[in-house]
């Protein structure tokens, strides 16, 4: 898991990954490639809404990606997808503080996210290969002051690997 949460100037970072090595190598041609890059941003404050957009990804299988997921929204919220998590071969995720380009990286993941919140304007960048095809759920389980999971609010998408 991957956490970012701001307080005013300060930035703590709590991170948490899973460190298990892929059951499956991805391509060596695939891994020394270079990165196809992928925008995903969670949240909207323009219309409030709970939504990934776009709400489906499609890749290929055997390609090396860079994730780009940003926050525009107020709001903290997360992509979750575990399916997908342990279909691809991760290289890192690495933390900007605030989502612009070039902004300053202050943290990298090494290993396999699990799951990753984003406080508001912030952004992760997760490179990885695609291993085998399918359909991966991307869910956002943050709750609301309800109790309700973004989720249950409408906040679902898919990554289709073919």
């Amino acid at each position: 898991m991957v956490r970012i949460f701001s307080a005013g100037t300060a930035t703590l970072i709590s991170l948490m990954a899973g460190l298990s090595a892929p059951t499956i190598l991805a391509d060596s041609r695939a891994v020394n490639q270079e990165a196809i890059t992928v925008r995903l941003s969670l949240g909207s404050d323009i219309n409030k809404k709970r939504v990934f957009i776009p709400d489906q990804l499609i890749l290929e299988t055997g390609k090396r990606y860079k994730l780009v997921i940003d926050n525009p929204s107020s709001e903290v919220h997360e992509l979750d997808a575990p399916d997908l998590v342990a279909a691809v071969e991760s290289f890192h995720v690495k933390i900007a503080e605030y989502f612009s380009p070039g902004a300053p990286i202050i943290a990298k993941v090494v290993g396999t996210p699990a799951e990753i919140e984003i406080n508001p304007g912030g952004a992760v960048e997760w490179e990885f290969v695609t291993k085998s095809p399918g359909i991966f759920s991307m869910i956002c389980d943050v709750e609301d002051q309800n109790g309700k999971t973004h989720t249950s609010l409408g906040m679902k998408g898919a990554i289709i690997v073919n």
